[in-house]
């Protein structure tokens, strides 16, 4: 009678714990259905997040060469790249990040008045390139947009408030003294179509 009792306790916990792991394993097939279904709603957020980022940068570059240009009355380049066509630059290879930000360089803020306070990049001492913000030390920084590229930004250098073949509006004039944009995030080693990349104009 006792062997009996005993034989039928074991036989409930073996119930128990046959239902307990099955318990389990549906447990982790919903929360794998859950993290596929979250995963590409997570990375379309953050991807916005960058968007806003890029726009918000874009801004304040244009911002502070109209503000420059307040202060100076004249436009952030170097002499001698006067004339005809308008100046592109791009914020890697060019020092407008560093003239706007209050270095004099190339003589082109001699009150060292700062006109961009951009926020420094997260891997700024990274040995690979900096993702989404400022780099470089004093008279030769950079900044980077949130998928580790350039900013390009075109200026007025001959005045006449016409900017001439911008991306996407290669065959309009845009009234405007400086344009800044960058091309965002690149899939599959291609760009965005030019009417996705983030613009001044």
């Amino acid at each position: 009678m006792k062997n009996h009792h005993s034989l039928s306790i074991h036989s409930k916990d073996q119930k128990s714990s046959a239902f307990t792991l099955i318990e389990l394993l549906i447990v982790i097939v919903i929360i794998a259905i859950l993290a596929s279904v979250a995963f590409p709603v997570t990375a379309l957020v953050m991807e916005q997040a960058r968007r806003s980022e890029a726009n918000n940068e874009v801004t304040q570059i244009k911002n502070a060469i109209s503000a420059y240009e307040l202060e100076y009355s004249k436009l952030p380049f170097p002499p001698g790249n006067g004339g005809e066509s308008d100046l592109r630059l791009d914020s890697f290879q060019d020092n407008i990040i560093s003239v706007l930000s209050g270095y004099n360089v190339d003589g082109l803020n001699p009150r060292k008045k700062p006109f961009y306070q951009g926020k420094r990049a997260k891997d700024a001492k990274s040995s690979q390139k900096p993702k989404g913000g400022v780099f470089g030390t004093d008279e030769q920084l950079q900044l980077a947009d949130p998928w580790g590229r350039e900013y390009y930004i075109v200026i007025d250098s001959n005045y006449d408030n016409i900017l001439e073949d911008l991306p996407g509006a290669e065959d309009e004039e845009v009234r405007a003294s400086v344009a800044v944009w960058t091309r965002g995030k690149q899939k599959d080693g291609e760009d965005l179509p030019k009417d996705k990349w983030i613009k001044s104009w």
